[in-house]
């Protein structure tokens, strides 16, 4: 029986009290202890520590904005006390709203055009306590929990001690000291090590400790210590994958599932790289071959084949503005960039570095609109995107506060942020512009939880940007994209490998693919870094990092589990050990054209491009429309929802699709001269790229004779195979890919 939402507030009212605290920066050491010991005690608390962090990380990024306007505030005696002291206590100045031509969106140093007030954040929290306990009732009523839980937290190194208060520091004794040795960790499966050993490095930091992000999983291994040997050559790549992925089957004794069928292999691979299903034609010519390399041939065709560039077009298109239409973006323009950087196959840091650095009329540079989309509310929204889909860093948590889990400061956000400072834009009738204006600001101010401002310059990986390092000709954000793609190995790099990890395997070797860092330990860091390396030597290589990791053993494994991995399920909170594919949903762009490849119901499109993308859009929204969540986002995935499963059963397009008098491929298929099975096969292979079973032959054949449709058997067998295809469109085996 769940617990009543009063109860659970009373049961965590403390909790919920010493979380304000902390958030607030006046948690004493006592009670700091405190909070720890209540979340290392209960499991439903962790997750509540959890809930309510990240909603007060939301509501805080989506309502707060720095309040100091330059012209208020002396840039001299401010700039000063802040290098001395760190903290300048300011009165938040008034805003006055005024039109202006440009927007300087991005300055922290500038007014904000969404003014908050100052005591509107703190007043809020207490909203936070309910939404974290009806969040906590969804979890303990579910079987299935989407956010991973974090058992520990990492000790600040030594280094970090001089820099930080004794009563801020992170498992701070009463008398100012610190606990020592690593906490007992009781990970599930046999031969689970330990996380990490007193004294280990943790990417080049003294730790006692970290913690495992993973619900209930095997322990994932530290990050190493040492650049991992992988070798040179793309056979010598793929055994390196190879051979991570064993050891862990090997550490926690888990049998891999055996090698997929040719007809499973390919339909998932077409899914994943060219974004959907094979044609009948296509499957069979497959699995008809003999030759032993046709699953490396059929990638390199898939790798030529010209919706492998619209498939990853469309990926980021909607990664990098959503599938709606954001005001002042050229859609077009952007889906022209990427299309033309995908068919190119560019280096993905040097797609990366024009994002960032991009300036100029929207139509004539498509890289403009990434920015363009997300300038509103100061730019904010622009650094918090850039960090998460690039670096694969979530850093809006720490615009208002340090992070919870790890010695990420509050001063890394607002000194990221400052390299977009000098970012505008321009407006001129229908026309938008993105330029740097030239000015460098002298500080770049924030508010603590304290109520205190502080100042930063812009800063990225040690690299800071003083005003007398400046100069009027210096653009911080081309500066910003060569630190972030310049190096051996890059977290533009590790965060595109850990996408594409996730793409193909349906899951990333972190909790949360976008969110990587010193609290989310990878599950196979030997291969994450190894990897990441690789593809930086390649030239960042899109196309190389995708025949590696289609090549490697586990893509080749089938989704099919037994027993022996059946604890190999990261859909759980388990660590994943990719024993096994993980079955994944259709994005609503795959299922749109999985449907018209398997129906042929497009062909009268045409082959111009714009013009069959135009007819796409219309027809595909029809399905997003049917997909949008209560809070109006588009939906991403096949979900199963109602409207959803309306659409696919008794939509036009779908009976238009079905109607075997009309020109589809039904049709076709029905006014062949094939016999009765070769009819059922093709059905089958059209729909899900594989033979028919035995059962499925009789089943039709049966219903046919049957004569309760029609008395005439040709027309019974017509009408039976366009129900059999119905049937195959609405199945599980359809929708999903595995």
């Amino acid at each position: 029986m769940k617990t009543s939402s009063i109860n659970l507030a009373e049961q965590y009212g403390e909790l919920i009290e010493l979380l304000e605290l902390q958030l607030e920066e006046r948690i004493s050491p006592d009670q700091f202890a405190r909070l720890e010991a209540i979340i290392r005690g209960d499991s439903q608390a962790r997750r509540l520590y959890l809930e309510y962090i990240d909603l007060h990380g939301m509501l805080y990024y989506d309502t707060a904005a720095p309040h100091v306007s330059s012209e208020s505030v002396s840039t001299d005696a401010v700039a000063t006390d802040a290098v001395a002291t760190g903290a300048v206590a300011i009165e938040t100045p008034t805003v006055i709203e005024t039109p202006t031509v440009k927007v300087a969106p991005s300055s922290g140093t500038r007014p904000s055009r969404r003014r908050q007030s100052a005591s509107y954040v703190p007043a809020a929290l207490s909203c936070l306590a309910l939404a974290a306990v009806v969040g906590l009732l969804a979890i303990q009523g579910g079987d299935h929990i989407e956010k991973p839980e974090i058992v520990e937290r990492p000790i600040l190194g030594t280094e970090d001690i001089a820099a930080t208060a004794p009563d801020r520091l992170p498992n701070a004794t009463p008398e100012g000291g610190r606990r020592h040795g690593p906490v007992q960790i009781n990970p599930v499966g046999p031969k689970a090590p330990a996380i990490v050993q007193a004294g280990s490095n943790f990417e080049g930091r003294t730790i006692e400790r970290v913690y495992n992000a993973w619900e209930g999983g095997p322990a994932p291994r530290a990050t190493p210590t040492s650049t991992p040997h992988v070798g040179n050559s793309n056979s010598e790549i793929v055994a390196f994958i190879n051979r991570r992925i064993r050891e862990g089957w090997q550490d926690y004794e888990v049998t891999p599932s055996p090698t997929s069928d040719d007809s499973e292999w390919l339909r998932r691979a077409y899914l994943d790289i060219v974004g959907h299903i094979p044609t009948g034609e296509q499957a069979q010519a497959f699995l008809t071959s003999k030759a032993p390399d046709r699953r490396e041939r059929l990638v390199e065709s898939l790798l030529d084949d010209e919706d492998y560039v619209r498939n990853w077009t469309t990926i980021w298109t909607n990664l990098l503005v959503g599938r709606s239409n954001p005001r002042e973006v050229d859609r077009p323009a952007l889906k022209k960039y990427l299309r033309e950087s995908f068919a190119m196959n560019r280096g993905w840091d040097d797609v990366v570095s024009e994002f960032i650095s991009a300036q100029g009329n929207h139509k004539e540079n498509g890289a403009t609109n990434f920015l363009l989309a997300h300038v509103n509310d100061q730019a904010l929204p622009a650094t918090a995107t850039t960090a998460r889909l690039f670096l694969g860093q979530q850093l809006q948590c720490i615009q208002c506060h340090d992070h919870p889990f790890n010695d990420w400061k509050q001063k890394k956000f607002w000194g990221f942020h400052g390299f977009f400072s000098q970012m505008e834009v321009e407006s001129v009738r229908t026309e938008v512009a993105l330029v740097d204006s030239g000015a460098i600001p002298e500080g770049i101010f924030f508010e603590r939880r304290n109520g205190l401002m502080e100042a930063t310059d812009p800063e990225f990986n040690g690299r800071r940007f003083r005003p007398e390092d400046v100069n009027d000709q210096t653009r911080l954000r081309k500066e910003l994209a060569e630190l972030m793609t310049t190096g051996e190995t890059t977290d533009v790099a590790q965060a595109f490998v850990n996408r594409i990890w996730q793409h193909f395997f349906g899951a990333a070797f972190t909790p949360v693919v976008d969110d990587m860092g010193p609290h989310a330990v990878p599950s196979h860091p030997e291969l994450l870094d190894g990897l990441t390396r690789s593809f930086v030597q390649s030239g960042y290589d899109v196309k190389q990092l995708i025949r590696w990791v289609t090549s490697s053993e586990a893509y080749q494994l089938s989704s099919q589990f037994s027993k022996t991995n059946q604890i190999d399920d990261p859909a759980i909170g388990q660590m994943p050990l990719f024993s096994r594919v993980y079955v994944k949903s259709m994005t609503v762009e795959q299922a749109f054209d999985s449907v018209m490849v398997a129906t042929r119901v497009g062909d009268a499109l045409g082959s111009d491009w714009d013009a069959v993308e135009r007819e796409r859009q219309r027809i595909q929204r029809q399905f997003v429309m049917q997909w949008e969540t209560e809070d109006n986002d588009e939906a991403d995935l096949f979900d199963g929802s109602v409207p959803q499963a309306l659409m696919m059963m008794n939509s036009p397009l779908i009976q238009t699709a079905l109607d075997s008098s009309k020109g589809t491929y039904i049709g076709r298929v029905v006014r062949s001269n094939r016999s009765e099975a070769e009819k059922i096969e093709a059905v089958a292979m059209a729909a899900l790229s594989r033979r028919p079973s035995a059962g499925e032959i009789a089943a039709v054949r049966q219903l046919a004779r049957s004569g309760e449709r029609h008395p005439n058997f040709e027309k019974g067998f017509s009408s039976s195979l366009e129900d059999l295809f119905w049937a195959y469109l609405n199945s599980n085996e359809f929708i999903l890919i595995h």
